[in-house]
């Protein structure tokens, strides 16, 4: 793909999603100038993402290692060495994925940003993956992940227990079901031990059975996420609503 069909194409995703900011600037993309000030923004966005994961998972390793200090300044040392190392390979990385693109242009940032938000969003699920949540870490996440739906959307998927800490009680789930002529909805409230988690598989399992997760759109205080697996009938439709934190309320079965 030539940089014009990429550029083009990104342009056309982020009209798609929507991407819905705290100030609402983004939620309705209209211009290349939009397109290219919301790329910034969601840059912006997932760097603070990343950095939040970053530091928890400091805390994390001073918890795990109070009884061997040295080991745990050790294993510290190893990751700050890594998370160095790693930010200069992205940086790097989108540089290259933007190489057709005259490095002057808004084009260019824009694509380089798009590649940074990626990038941090994936980095920081790794770095959750990294001495695993304890029972008190959960607690404590009980903080709202992020305010932005997309960046909140990836902690949702990644994170088990940001799942069970923002959906609302008693979740409603809205199946599809045979009809003549034509097939009908039913909808059940379910709760506690009757949610099924994970509500959303993560990516690698996403990547791993060709499903993707997108924004579909976000307006206001609402937001709605698609699972689906291309050129099949499997489509689940999530949405979520905002108050103190995004809460998944609802989720749409259209599978047949």
């Amino acid at each position: 793909m030539n940089w014009l069909n990429r550029f083009l194409a990104l342009s056309f995703g982020l009209l798609c999603t929507s991407i819905a900011l705290a100030d609402g600037d983004c939620t309705l993309v209209s211009s290349s100038a939009q397109v290219d000030q919301c790329a910034e923004v969601a840059k912006t966005n997932a760097d603070t993402q990343l950095n939040a994961r970053y530091h928890e998972l400091m805390e994390r390793l001073e918890a795990h290692y109070q009884r061997d200090t040295a080991m745990g300044a050790a294993h510290v040392a190893k990751v700050k060495e890594a998370q160095r190392a790693w930010v200069k390979l992205r940086d790097a990385n989108c540089v290259v994925e933007a190489f057709e693109i005259d490095a002057d242009t808004p084009a260019h940032r824009t694509v380089v940003n798009k590649c940074i938000e990626r990038m941090s969003l994936e980095r920081a699920v790794e770095l959750d993956r990294i001495a695993p949540f304890s029972a008190a870490d959960r607690a404590v996440d009980a903080v709202c992940p992020a305010n932005e739906f997309p960046v909140f959307l990836t902690a949702f998927s990644e994170r088990l227990e940001v799942q069970r800490a923002y959906v609302k009680q008693p979740l409603q789930l809205v199946t599809t079901v045979p009809g003549d002529p034509e097939p009908g909805l039913e909808k059940r409230s379910v709760s506690d031990d009757q949610i099924k988690f994970p509500l959303i598989p993560g990516r690698e399992k996403r990547d791993a059975e060709g499903l993707t997760l997108t924004v579909k759109e976000v307006q206001g205080n609402s937001a709605t996420a698609i699972l689906q697996k291309p050129d099949t009938d499997y489509v689940f439709e999530y949405r979520f609503v905002r108050g103190a934190c995004w809460v998944l309320e609802e989720v749409l079965d259209f599978s047949l």
